[in-house]
């Protein structure tokens, strides 16, 4: 059984690839706050050395945490998007047990610590008892100097520590700390993969919907432009998000452009990608007007028809949900909150994306080219979308890439969260809040920025 293994709860990110049991693929490299970027593409070159692809994948285990917040979220989105899309298994695994599995040694206690702010570190005692690695006290907060006091004789103490660190616990009594050796790039997801292995072969599965990150202190997240406080769903009767489709829950530009390109050629004319980028989001009739070809109305809607035919046969081929989209669509709906599509898009283009990530169930409303007549930074899709939601405006939260997006949804009086899948975060600053992923935001965070 092929296992991917995801380890971003520390400053450095591991991937690994164990083929029943054994080490096919890993990688380790310090990525700081770069998982949104840089995790994806990692994957797609691991896979590639290893000589396999992305389907071939059977099973994932992912750290849970403790960890850093926001390579946490990233990692485990990222996980669960593509166990969901393969429909194969995933296993949490405790960042802490993974650490302690590494550094497992007979009858000593062994001491996993990950750094979580100044001075202050995430712990547990674990113990190898017959071969096996024993949990004997629960994941804890503690300072450095206490940690000292606190671990039993001869303990090994490993994990992610800078020099600082090692320094303080090298000050412990004698005999009673033991710091192994570590490699200069900590790498922990050949023991992510290897204990996700093990519980698969004991038929221990997570549910993909409900796995979340295990954190021990809560994360420091910036509060958004307008400071409004969180309130429960209780205390507002009628709220809704509404949801662009291309670059916030899907990421289809290729797919769009390729479609375009295609249709174009039997009219000898080169679908420039500059121009592609530039327009991006806007309606199809604009797009095709933009290029000023002088095509009769029954060209144009030719050419229309074509691309979205071939672009509705590239998603049913397959597409992948952008990192914490999904996570951010269940939590909602959890919460009852009422949900609408609201795209330049056509109807149909809406229900294939859908329909290819099984979450059509989740949307009360779909509005797409259709049902406008004037596409963004025109208001008229967002104001739409509430309409039929039968919900105030100023109840409703939009989710934008696209410049044009964000200006429509202020001009509608709604609140909006940007995400910087498409553009620079710097250039949506209009928005009331800007992430550079949705694994960066939570379902509370989400809706305290409604009014």
């Amino acid at each position: 059984m092929l296992v991917l293994g995801i380890d971003t709860s520390t400053r450095y990110t591991s991937l690994a690839l164990v083929d029943n049991m054994i080490l096919r693929a890993e990688n380790t490299w310090e990525c700081r706050h770069n998982h949104s970027v840089e995790l994806l593409p990692a994957l797609d070159l691991l896979l590639s050395k290893a000589g396999l692809q992305i389907g071939d994948i059977q099973g994932i285990g992912a750290a849970i945490g403790p960890g850093g917040f926001n390579g946490l979220r990233v990692g485990l989105s990222i996980a669960k998007g593509i166990a969901y899309s393969l429909n194969v298994p995933i296993a949490g695994i405790s960042s802490l047990e993974a650490i302690a599995c590494q550094h497992a040694t007979p009858d000593a206690f062994i001491v996993p610590v990950i750094q979580s702010g100044q001075d202050v570190l995430s712990s547990a005692f674990y113990k190898s008892i017959t071969g096996r690695l024993e949990l004997i006290k629960e994941p804890f907060l503690i300072k450095a100097e206490d940690l000292i006091n606190a671990v039993p004789q001869n303990a090994i103490i490993c994990g992610d520590m800078d020099q600082a660190l090692k320094q303080v616990l090298a000050k412990g009594p004698g005999g009673k700390v033991v710091l192994p050796f570590c490699q200069d790039l900590p790498a922990y997801s050949t023991e992510v993969a290897l204990l996700a292995s093990e519980r698969f072969k004991s038929c221990q599965v997570d549910d993909v919907h409900t796995l979340e990150p295990f954190y021990l202190k809560k994360p420091h997240i910036t509060k958004p432009k307008n400071k409004v406080p969180i309130a429960s769903s209780a205390s507002i009767p009628s709220r809704a998000v509404i949801w662009d489709m291309d670059g916030v829950i899907v990421d289809s530009a290729e797919h769009h452009l390729q479609a375009w390109k295609e249709a174009f050629k039997p009219l000898a004319v080169d679908f420039e990608e500059e121009y592609f980028r530039h327009t991006f989001g806007t309606s199809n009739d604009s797009i095709v007007a933009g290029m000023n070809l002088n095509l009769s109305p029954e060209q144009a809607k030719a050419v229309i028809s074509a691309k979205e035919t071939l672009f509705r046969q590239m998603v049913s081929a397959g597409i992948e949900p952008l990192p914490g989209a999904i996570d951010l669509i269940i939590g909602l709906k959890k919460r009852k909150i009422s949900m609408a599509i609201a795209s330049s898009a056509p109807q149909d283009n809406i229900r294939c994306i859908l329909k290819a990530l099984g979450i059509r169930q989740y949307f009360r409303v779909l509005v797409g080219e259709e049902d406008i007549t004037r596409g963004k930074p025109d208001p008229e899709v967002f104001l739409t979308a509430a309409r039929k939601l039968g919900v105030d405006p100023g109840k409703c939260l939009v989710i934008e890439d696209a410049l044009q997006g964000v200006s429509a949804a202020k001009q509608a009086r709604m609140a909006c969260l940007a995400v910087a899948t498409s553009n620079p975060a710097v250039t949506l600053q209009e928005a009331d809040f800007v992430v550079e992923s949705l694994a960066c935001i939570n379902t509370d965070e989400l809706l305290g920025l409604i009014k």
